[in-house]
This record gives structure tokens, C-alpha cells and sequence, in this order.
């Protein structure tokens, strides 16, 4: 399958999975800033919506972030990375 790199945000009390990577240069997005239900890239700013991955900056329609739908069961986190195929992970 190979390797993706998810990152978790908690946004309200509820968990949202996107895909780690800014579409701008293709830097992390794990300590972005989350405001609103929104990410802003912490490298140069590129906000985008965190449940449903639009991109929001002003530079035009651009592809936006890949979601992906999350569950939690117990102490575990459940990822939904492909047609029911899952990845989990315990908290840390």
C-alpha cells in the first residue's frame, strides 16, 4: 500500500484526518495552527478547510487536501485510508 503520512486534528471536539502535506511546496501540515475548523500551513500560510480539504487561500481555485473519515473505538483511532481498509493508532 505504502506509506502515507496522515495528520489528526482535534477540531471541536471531533476528529479530522487530512493528508500531511501543503499542496503549495509540500511541507508537513502536523503544526499548522487550527482556527475556525480551518489549518493554516505553518510554513508560508495556505489555510485550508479541514473537513472537507478545500483550499482557501486567495491564489486561486487550487486542488485541496485529501481527507480521509476517522473513527474512534475505545483508545483507538481508526483511519479509513482506502476503500475499507483501515490504520489505527493508540494515542500517545
Amino acid at each position: 500500500m505504502g506509506e502515507r503520512s496522515i495528520a489528526i486534528f482535534d477540531v471541536d471536539g471531533e476528529l479530522r484526518a487530512v493528508e500531511n502535506q501543503c499542496l503549495h511546496v509540500g511541507n508537513p501540515l502536523d503544526d499548522g495552527n487550527v482556527a475556525d475548523g480551518c489549518l493554516t500551513c505553518p510554513w508560508h500560510g495556505w489555510r485550508y478547510d479541514l473537513r472537507t480539504g478545500e483550499h482557501l487561500t486567495i491564489f486561486g481555485r487550487r486542488k485541496g487536501l485529501r481527507t480521509y473519515p476517522v473513527r474512534v473505538d475505545g483508545d483507538t483511532v481508526l483511519i479509513d485510508v482506502d476503500e475499507g481498509r483501515s490504520v489505527s493508532r493508540q494515542p500517545t
